[in-house]
């Protein structure tokens, strides 16, 4: 009994001797350290002289390079290379930095950081709902003397920001980022759907897609066989970085600079790699024909009693929609069906009519259409469908005489679920169908 009364009075002195210490860890509070955060970001991004080089990588792994000037007003002035207006013309928004789940900031006024956010794909040509999955509001992660990383607080996309020089300012505001952006325009200068790239005497054709920044090569080698090359690529004030260079035997191309447009020669003149002159020009014909092509873009709608869809109709020397399609009343699309009838396919009209969709009328072709060793398709006239409303009649006429076309059409696969059809006379028309 005595040892157990003495190892409970040696217990007792000794959580006597252990006294609860409510001092605290930090020498500020929560709130405290939190502000104190949010002030050494505020300042470190309103004391750069010159603003902020930023290169956002969205969610979908493409790049874009912005400049940022900020102020202590929470404004903020902003260039980007999203296309050749905001690569030159500088857009003021506002900011604020904020304590979330960490500290944050938010572009709260719509700019062209938003632009790739937005969920409406006509806007960015990215996914309807998702658009091009990127963010406009972003946790801080690290701050150093002269970069700051970040992160995107819902499609977790990333950014960095580096201090930037005069020169770098000077770039955007001098235009050098809008002559390099030109490499995705060249559509609005060479009417040609085909484009190719002229260097040290060889020739590669160039497919562009601006949304996901990525080029195609086409060519055929010192062997005659067709070869195919697909990079990413991103700006650069001087022009085009390709992420994975083109070989072709000797040949090099890893970047596309100084790119000026002559209109006296209508090419572009451009410099391969900074020092080997070339030039961007359009071309009547692919590199390589798609020979099956035509009859396997008419055969997967045969096989399936369906029908091919353009939104926007015929593109011709350079417009879109030349023949208005989408100025109709209550116009949805243009379908070309093959084996609508026994003996002919249509290219029907459909409307939104009574709370639906409606084929009022179209152009009956032959069916089969011809199809050329060459690799072309030749639509055959048979005559009209449906009643024509006169206020649509010319638009009409100007589709079907262009869809008649004697010269024919190349069909040009650019998915597994989609096919350009480009005009074989001088490529300076073509249609986009999608399944």
């Amino acid at each position: 009994m005595q040892r157990v009364l003495l190892f409970l009075l040696v217990t007792l002195t000794l959580f006597s001797a252990c006294r609860k210490d409510d001092d605290p860890v930090f020498d500020q509070s929560p709130d405290e350290r939190i502000n104190q955060t949010l002030e050494a970001y505020q300042t470190a991004l309103a004391g750069s002289t010159y603003g902020w080089n930023a290169v956002l990588t969205t969610a979908n792994g493409v790049s874009y390079h912005f400049h940022f000037s900020f102020n202590d007003a929470n404004r903020v002035q902003m260039f980007a290379d999203i296309d050749t207006v905001s690569a030159i013309e500088r857009k003021e928004s506002s900011f604020r930095l904020k304590a979330l789940q960490q500290p944050a900031l938010l572009f709260d006024t719509y700019s062209y950081i938003h632009v790739l956010a937005d969920p409406d794909g006509s806007v960015n040509g990215g996914e309807y709902g998702a658009g091009l999955r990127s963010d406009f509001e972003f946790s801080l992660d690290t701050l150093t003397t002269d970069s700051i990383r970040l992160t995107g607080r819902f499609n977790g996309s990333s950014m960095v920001l580096s201090r930037a020089t005069q020169e770098d300012l000077q770039n955007w505001s001098g235009g050098e980022w809008k002559k390099a952006m030109l490499f995705e325009y060249t559509g609005q200068y060479i009417l040609n759907y085909f484009r190719r790239l002229v260097t040290g005497g060889r020739q590669y054709e160039i497919m562009v897609n601006p949304v996901s920044r990525t080029v195609t090569f086409t060519w055929i080698d010192g062997n005659g066989v067709v070869q195919q090359h697909t990079t990413a690529y991103y700006f650069t004030s001087e022009g085009v970085v390709l992420e994975s260079p083109l070989t072709d035997g000797a040949t090099t191309v890893s970047s596309i600079a100084d790119i000026v447009w002559d209109a006296n020669a209508g090419v572009f003149r451009v410099d391969v790699n900074g020092v080997t002159a070339a030039t961007i020009q359009g071309a009547i014909a692919p590199v390589r024909v798609d020979l099956d092509g035509p009859q396997r873009w008419w055969q997967r709608m045969l096989a399936v009693d369906g029908y091919w869809v353009s939104l926007n109709g015929f593109h011709v020397n350079g417009v879109d929609d030349a023949y208005g399609l989408r100025n109709l009343p209550n116009f949805y699309f243009l379908l070309f069906w093959p084996g609508y009838g026994a003996n002919y396919d249509l290219a029907g009209y459909v409307f939104l009519q009574g709370g639906g969709l409606a084929l009022n009328f179209g152009t009956a072709t032959a069916s089969p259409p011809l199809f050329t060793a060459n690799g072309r398709i030749i639509f055959n006239y048979l005559g009209d469908l449906g009643n024509i409303p006169d206020e649509m009649l010319d638009e009409y006429v100007n589709t079907a005489l262009k869809f008649i076309d004697a010269d024919g059409f190349y069909l040009v696969q650019t998915s597994t679920t989609s096919y350009d059809m480009v005009s074989a006379k001088d490529a300076r028309t073509w249609i986009t169908w999608t399944e």
